[in-house]
């Protein structure tokens, strides 16, 4: 009997979706199976998700799930002990390409009022920032602010760790998460990554040693996928765990980001290992920094080529559900940041009394570019309503800013 209900739940959620119901009832295919005793979710996650090619690699079922069923292999979700599903329908519940985030969920983030929205998510204020150490300038990617607040509160107690992405000695564009519990630990996070990097897979290490309270860095996906977790109407001790003990996320933003075969093709094109490119950055063009100092500017046309799938799933750009927004947008040596939570201004003006941060006002262009990205992103069907990965590339269309439905089923 188990094995037939992920299929009629499936059948179920299907209906909802390409019913036309409010997003916000999506969730009732498999919330309302709770009072029955719930269902191996798991399968509804792979067959609807997973297998479908929509998963955004955000790990949420990954470190929600209180059995251990998954594990995370090339930046999704696998099914490696099935029979350890306790049918909690948590993993189903907490990803954000099954689900939009529920109808309430920005009341219960705690935004800062006055409410502002002007096309990059609801905010209350916003500025630029840079450290005012030189070092710490040339060390980080765009002006060091969230480097500064994370070290910041490590020294103060008001976080005891931060999950954070940091990268190979040999290749460092691939990234990988890590739990930074001391300043010396954010210093060897510091800068992008523009290939994916799967922070908050850190977070089950976090829950093991009860590093409380934590910070969460990550791009949107990841954002939404924490947030979902903390939120989830489904209760359990470990989504309680998250609710109680993630105290700032704090959202990076992101266009897409680029396979590892990318940076691969820039070290061949250049005759170098990959250990010799120091840094990409992506300023309306691809700047990249190699050993020495010397620099090379790409094309971001071509560069988008290998841009990774998962981000054809994805409609967040500037972090829409996170305590704070922090990018470059364009700009050097520059932290753009958008406070949207009272948690998020608490954390910011913590850091601003110390004098380690100067800051200036944000001007119109960098506003309307960031109001640009984030419309290109959100201008899109959600994740759910999309052709599959196999379908969009048969159709050939793979813009991850837009979606024109040519040839979609």
């Amino acid at each position: 009997m188990d094995s037939q209900r992920p299929d009629e739940i499936r059948a179920r959620y299907r209906s909802l979706v390409d019913g036309g119901a409010d997003e916000g009832d999506w969730a009732y295919a498999w919330r309302s199976e709770i009072n029955r005793g719930g269902f191996k979710a798991v399968d509804l996650l792979m067959r609807e998700i997973v297998d479908q090619g929509k998963c955004v690699g955000c790990a949420a079922c990954v470190t929600v799930c209180p059995t251990d069923v998954f594990d995370y292999v090339d930046e999704v979700p696998k099914d490696t002990r099935h029979e350890a599903c306790v049918h909690c329908v948590l993993c189903a519940d907490v990803c954000p390409s099954l689900r939009p985030p529920d109808p309430d969920a920005s009341d219960v983030i705690g935004l800062r009022a006055p409410v502002r929205d002007d096309g990059y998510g609801p905010y209350n204020y916003e500025f630029l920032a840079r450290s005012v150490k030189n070092d710490m300038v040339k060390a980080t990617q765009d002006g060091g602010f969230t480097t500064e607040l994370l070290i910041h509160l490590l020294r103060t107690g008001d976080i005891q760790g931060a999950v954070l992405g940091d990268t190979y000695e040999d290749n460092p564009q691939q990234g990988f998460h890590k739990l930074a519990t001391t300043p010396e630990d954010v210093m060897s996070c510091v800068g992008s990554r523009y290939t994916y990097s799967p922070n908050t897979v850190a977070l089950n290490e976090a829950m093991q040693k009860d590093v409380k309270p934590i910070a969460v860095v990550g791009v949107p996906c990841q954002v939404n996928g924490v947030r979902q977790q903390q939120h989830s109407s489904i209760r359990m001790e470990i989504n309680r765990w998250y609710r109680s003990n993630v105290s700032l996320v704090i959202g990076l933003y992101c266009s897409e980001a680029f396979t590892f075969e990318s940076v691969s093709s820039i070290a061949e094109d250049y005759k170098v290992p990959l250990s010799d490119i120091e840094n990409i950055n992506i300023k309306g063009k691809v700047i990249v920094r190699f050993k020495g100092g010397k620099e090379e500017v790409l094309s971001l046309k071509d560069y988008q080529r290998y841009a990774r799938p998962a981000c054809l799933y994805c409609q967040d750009y500037a972090g829409d559900q996170a305590d704070i927004g922090v990018g470059g947008i364009g700009l050097m040596d520059w932290t753009y940041v958008v406070v949207r939570t009272e948690a998020g201004h608490r954390a910011t003006q913590s850091l601003l009394q110390t004098g380690l941060i100067e800051t200036m006002e944000v001007p119109e262009k960098a506003k309307k570019l960031l109001a640009r990205l984030s419309k290109q992103k959100a201008n899109k069907p959600r994740p759910a309503q999309l052709p599959s990965l196999a379908e969009r590339i048969e159709s050939g269309d793979l813009d991850p800013k837009n979606f024109q439905g040519k040839g979609a089923a």
